[in-house]
């Protein structure tokens, strides 16, 4: 079923959940997710989640791709049955098909369409195919949720997007692992022997980092506004936006 913004709002107020990236940080978590959903935590992933712990599919897909998009991932998607959360701006399968052939409840998203504009990618990419004046963006959500001036920008990661969705869903402590913003170290663990590449780039203050951790500040002091509080369980992590703690 097709979902609105308003049907995962406060969805889980007052848990816990645990915001998954693929850096090697998650090699100290990675093991733990199957019996951290058991004790109560939501699992919200992204990207190619079943390359790292495909023994505990998250509860949340969060996707921003036009590659790897929904109809290509859709077998996976039915399979393990997250509630798939995409942005219609760069995955532009056809909504209708998707509510025919999904199994599973589906949210798309905003992230480029600011004040329901049209952006600089539009003409090129046809992105506004699902442009909705009436519809906020994910980085507009976060700011009226709490009533914050301004918001984040569109993203170097999709990580930023998968935070504030945790954010919007009301839990009282998100724990961040495996988001390390320097692909130049490599991923976490492939426990199903794949071979991902190492990609030559990297986030620090040379590169995109400083407007990343801008828009985890941004992201950040929202959060605090209501009563949320993010961990980086990463004691080694070159950015400190969060505070550092290990999952309880």
């Amino acid at each position: 079923m097709k979902l609105a913004i308003n049907d995962i709002i406060d969805k889980h107020k007052g848990k816990r959940g645990i915001v998954v990236g693929h850096g090697p940080s998650l090699n100290n978590n990675s093991g733990r997710l199957f019996e951290l959903k058991n004790e109560g935590y939501i699992i919200v992933g992204c990207n190619n989640w079943d390359e790292f712990y495909l023994n505990s599919p998250p509860h949340y897909w969060i996707s921003a791709n036009n590659e790897d998009d929904s109809k290509k991932l859709l077998p996976l998607i039915n399979k393990y049955k997250p509630i798939w959360v995409y942005a219609d701006t760069v995955d532009l399968v056809d909504q209708n098909w998707l509510a025919e052939n999904i199994q599973t409840d589906f949210l798309p998203y905003d992230q480029r369409h600011f004040n329901g504009k049209q952006c600089s990618a539009c003409i090129s990419h046809g992105c506004d195919k699902y442009r909705d004046v009436n519809r906020l963006t994910i980085q507009e959500e976060l700011s009226k949720y709490s009533n914050y001036v301004g918001h984040y920008s569109g993203g170097y990661t999709v990580v930023l997007h998968s935070i504030a969705f945790s954010v919007l869903m009301g839990f009282s402590e998100i724990y961040v692992t495996g988001v390390d913003l320097d692909y130049s170290i490599g991923y976490a663990k492939n426990t199903v022997n794949r071979r991902i590449p190492v990609v030559p780039e990297y986030f620090d203050s040379r590169s995109h980092g400083g407007d990343v951790i801008n828009d985890m500040k941004i992201i950040n002091d929202c959060a605090e506004k209501v009563g949320t509080k993010i961990y980086n369980t990463n004691k080694n992590s070159w950015w400190k936006t969060f505070e550092y703690k290990e999952i309880p």
